[in-house]
């Protein structure tokens, strides 16, 4: 069976504030000290306005933030030591 994840284009040159939920799939999600390191990581960053934009998943993580926002947690999450396998926008046909 394959397994299909329909997701948006990140438009790079998108410059808006409107924040949307991008998906960081992450490595080490299985153990505890990853989840807490992940955790402190982005607590700490400053760069998440609202605990509520930030949903911790088995895989990884979910934030809902501006898209110019991204290099800026991928750099904090490799300077981290976080193993970053994908960054994506799920897709939303509400929208």
């Amino acid at each position: 069976m394959n397994q299909v994840l329909l997701i948006n284009r990140i438009n790079t040159n998108d410059n808006s504030i409107i924040k949307r939920r991008i998906s960081f799939i992450l490595g080490g999600m299985s153990l505890s000290s990853m989840k807490d390191m992940l955790i402190d990581t982005i607590n700490s960053s400053g760069l998440i306005d609202d605990s509520n934009d930030v949903l911790y998943k088995y895989n990884g993580v979910e934030i809902s933030m501006s898209i110019q926002t991204i290099p800026k947690i991928v750099r904090l999450l490799a300077n981290a030591n976080i193993p970053i396998y994908s960054v994506y926008e799920v897709y939303n046909s509400d929208l």
